[in-house]
């Protein structure tokens, strides 16, 4: 009886060795077309992602260490998330995670039909472009004779002139310098101010001196990572390892992007658009406020009163009129009559700068009409509306590329993901989404900027100086009981 027990708990305990360290990390979380991601691979994708993070955090630090406030909220997490490390094979699923490498496997899956893949050569170069110059540091500049100060040691004759030397830094400001002429000191001129210096992009490295400054960019990230958690007498969970994993596959993806994009819209075949993507315009308004119960008949009829003044404006404003004046002193929206008719810059939505939303009219013929021309009276919900663009916002050729090549990558993904079968395991329950009879909420327009109302300033009640009549009487002597 006693064996039997003894071996019966021992089966027990193969069974959930079993368990634990066999069967659950085999156990898929996901699969995207012939590939699988287990739980086993999805631990290690959480390592990474944790990786990246602690890496991100100290790229942040380093790119806006001035920000106070800002480094404070990023520097020293490691130990926070190096304990997390510890936790992930019994912590929940993270779907972000996942999502993350279900992304890269559609991305990859995809480009490979393009043939397209990420070289490790170019994933390196990708690597040491962003990085190394805040990974690895620049070399010390050397010095040269002529940053020394030279003086003579011995004693000078007493007719001789002493000689002091020295180089002057170029933000420093001379002094003036003792001159032996009879004519007192003369004032050395002032060296000018030196320009700030500009970040001068780094070109991109071969292949092995790429890998050599990936290495270097490795034990830098590392070496942050081991002070931080000395700091609080904590062991690595990660190793040099995962860092460069967790890099290698953020970098895989982003060389993926660029290839895709480049094969899609091709640099050599795009042609830039002359159109605007905002205006900036000023107006003159003529409102129309029908009275409530108007019928379409009443309303109509007030238009057609408020239309010959607009059309008057008009014709003043093309006979040489001052556009900002006639606002001032005519138009009827006050939050741009004040500033001469000005409605600030905004796009073909009607979102302006200044938070306003002009109505669609309005917006229209703003981004039809030609600059510097006065345009017909334009009827919106307001009134009539006389408008002006004074500017135009053109973005660069290689703006209008980039922005066409990020959204022919959204449309590629989209179809990628819809041509590439992807499940999780447990499938996801797909969230409620919102009917497709719920009307969209038409926005809320507005003539113009929003009005800004003054805030009154407090004024102090005067003092009032008491008067015979209110002066207290003078208190009158009473008897005693």
């Amino acid at each position: 009886m006693t064996a039997t027990a003894i071996g019966l708990a021992l089966l027990a305990v193969i069974i959930g060795l079993s368990y634990d360290q066999l069967w659950v990390p085999s156990r898929p979380v996901a699969q995207v077309g012939s590939v699988s991601l287990s739980r086993r691979d999805y631990w290690q994708e959480r390592r990474l992602a944790y990786a990246r993070e602690i890496a991100q955090n100290f790229q942040l630090v380093a790119l806006f260490g001035g920000n106070q406030q800002f480094t404070q909220q990023f520097a020293n997490q490691s130990p926070t998330l190096n304990q997390q490390v510890k936790t992930i094979s019994s912590s929940p699923v993270d779907d972000t995670v996942v999502g993350q490498w279900e992304t890269l496997q559609i991305k990859e899956q995809g480009a490979a039909q393009m043939g397209i893949s990420a070289s490790p050569d170019a994933i390196n170069q990708a690597i040491a472009n962003d990085l190394g110059q805040i990974f690895i540091p620049p070399p010390a500049p050397p010095i040269t004779a002529t940053t020394t100060i030279s003086s003579t040691a011995t004693a000078p004759a007493a007719d001789a002139t002493v000689e002091l030397t020295a180089t002057v830094e170029p933000t420093a400001t001379a002094e003036p310098t003792a001159s032996p002429t009879p004519g007192g000191p003369t004032a050395t001129a002032e060296p000018t101010a030196t320009a700030e210096p500009t970040s001068t992009p780094r070109p991109t490295p071969a292949a092995a001196e790429a890998a050599s400054q990936v290495d270097q960019i490795v034990d830098e990230i590392f070496r942050r990572y081991e002070i931080e958690l000395a700091s609080v007498d904590v062991k690595p969970a990660l190793t040099k390892d995962d860092f460069r994993a967790a890099l290698i596959s953020q970098y895989r993806e982003q060389v993926i992007n660029t290839s895709v994009q480049d094969s899609l819209v091709p640099d050599g075949t795009f042609e830039a658009s002359s159109d605007p993507t905002k205006v900036k315009a000023r107006q003159i308004l003529v409102a129309v406020t029908p009275p409530d119960g108007s019928t379409q008949e009443q309303t109509d009829a007030l238009f057609a009163t408020a239309k010959d003044r607009a059309d008057t404006l008009v014709a003043d404003l093309r006979a040489g009129a001052d556009f900002a004046g006639l606002a001032a002193s005519a138009s009827n929206d006050p939050g741009s009559a004040s500033a001469g008719g000005d409605l600030g810059f905004f796009d073909k939505d009607g979102k302006a700068d200044n938070g306003a939303t002009y109505p669609p009219e309005l917006v229209s013929a703003a981004f039809s009409l030609e600059q510097n021309t006065v345009s017909d009276p334009i009827r919106t919900q307001f009134g009539w509306h006389i408008i002006e663009v004074t500017d135009r916002t053109i973005p660069t050729r290689d703006d209008q590329l980039r922005e066409a090549r990020t959204t022919a990558l959204d449309t590629w993904l989209a179809e990628q993901r819809a041509a590439i079968s992807a499940q999780r395991f447990p499938p996801q329950t797909p969230s409620p989404t919102a009917s497709a009879e719920t009307p969209t909420a038409e926005p809320t327009y507005l003539p113009g900027p929003p009005t800004q109302v003054p805030t009154p300033e407090p004024t102090l009640a005067p003092a009032v100086e008491p008067t015979p009549e209110s002066a207290p009487a003078e208190p009158t002597p009473t008897s005693a009981p």
